[in-house]
């Protein structure tokens, strides 16, 4: 665990820079709720982003009908789903070529078309497999730009709670009241720096262990924005993260919540960090990775006997 650096910004609760930087890793969902996103998945998701349009213009040329060639050939992958679905054409067009002009209907071997069909389709096949695989080729990467790893992970500080769902399992752990530091219980610290000269792991995510009952085990977990470059989207951001999470579930009322909004490129934040922080959530398909009346009734079934403690046992990740 790092110690704190000490030219972090005092009161940084009450500072208007540091809150529009915050503003990306906390989002007021109302009152009471606010959600933290995973470190790690955004950038994942950013990589899968990433891939998806490297695909996408990468094999762009090879889908062309023939629009955009000087010569008018389409691509191989257009062609070839082309064949699929309009196998017996081409072979029209191979017979016509075969075809010997003083016996129509006849190839100079006396194949008529009929022979000349079914040994095409013996030898050459339907193409299907070829234009399956290129459709394929297709459909996987908008299967990327919608894929999203991982839930972000929401704090409830009414009833006091961390939770969020993994793998289809609820997890969750409360917060008893009158504690000052209660993200200690779930040991939340920013992990020692791994370079010489970074010990305060500028860049690093938040750490926190939560209870994974579907392993009976404690799972660490990174929470806070991040980009795929630069890890965090400004030095310190976990130290600031930590002091607003702590601030919001002490504090009875947390001016700082009501300056939260739309998440604009903050003044501090590299425009090219904002830019993977906004390519990490671009989806084709909205995602809901809190269904209100499923996620309402794991929090009430939770609450029937809360638990504040985690398990003994450690798990290095969830």
């Amino acid at each position: 665990m790092s110690l704190p650096p000490p030219q972090l910004i005092s009161n940084p609760t009450e500072s208007p820079e540091v809150i529009e930087v915050m503003n990306l890793s906390i989002t007021r969902i109302d009152d009471d709720t606010i959600e933290i996103p995973s470190f790690v998945s955004d950038i994942l998701n950013a990589w899968f982003k990433l891939i998806f349009f490297a695909l996408i213009l990468g094999l762009g040329p090879s889908y062309d009908p023939g629009w955009f060639t000087a010569n008018g050939e389409p691509g191989i992958a257009y062609e070839k789903i082309h064949r699929m679905f309009f196998r017996e054409s081409y072979i029209l067009d191979a017979f016509a070529f075969y075809e010997d002009k003083s016996n129509p209907g006849f190839t100079p071997e006396g194949e008529s078309y009929q022979q000349f069909y079914v040994y095409n389709i013996e030898r050459h096949g339907r193409g299907i497999v070829a234009g399956l695989f290129f459709i394929g080729i297709i459909v996987i990467p908008w299967i990327l730009l919608n894929l999203a790893v991982g839930n972000p992970y929401r704090i409830d500080r009414k009833r006091r709670i961390i939770y969020t769902w993994m793998r289809g399992h609820f997890v969750c752990v409360h917060f008893p009241p009158g504690m000052s530091d209660p993200l200690q219980l779930i040991e939340a610290h920013v992990p020692r720096g791994k370079q010489a000269n970074d010990p305060y792991n500028m860049s690093g995510p938040l750490n926190i262990w939560l209870p994974l009952p579907h392993k009976q085990k404690n799972g660490l977990l990174s929470i806070g924005a991040s980009c795929f470059l630069n890890g965090a989207m400004v030095k310190y951001q976990s130290y600031y993260l930590r002091d607003f999470l702590t601030d919001y579930l002490t504090n009875p009322n947390p001016r700082w919540l009501d300056q939260l909004g739309p998440k604009r490129k903050p003044k501090h934040v590299q425009w090219y960090d904002y830019l993977f922080y906004r390519l990490s959530r671009l989806q084709l398909l909205p995602q809901f990775p809190f269904k209100k009346r499923k996620t309402e009734q794991a929090i009430a079934e939770f609450m029937k006997n809360p638990s504040s403690k985690l398990y003994p046992d450690y798990m290095p990740y969830a």
